[in-house]
């Protein structure tokens, strides 16, 4: 099990991204939690894959869409995945 984490400034830009990232890559979708905090929106998905390769691809397409500041896979190994500058 995965969590993926990103700070966005559009909630229903970056959640609808991601549920479609998710659908595209076949991935099973556990729990998803959305926020706002401090003028962002922070969005934090349960991703049940073992394969934390295919969860960093979809931090990497889902941190590409305008309005992503930052995103975070947790799970093993903790690091960033660079967010594209607009």
């Amino acid at each position: 099990m995965f969590i993926l984490e990103l700070h966005a400034s559009d909630l229903h830009a970056a959640l609808g991204r991601l549920l479609d990232q998710v659908r595209v890559a076949d991935l099973r979708l556990a729990a998803v939690d959305a926020r706002q905090e401090a003028g962002e929106y922070k969005i934090q998905a349960s991703i049940d894959v073992r394969d934390r390769q295919a969860v960093e691809r979809l931090a990497r397409r889902v941190g590409a869409i305008i309005g992503v500041a930052a995103i975070e896979v947790r799970g093993g190994r903790q690091h960033a995945i660079p967010v594209a500058a607009p």
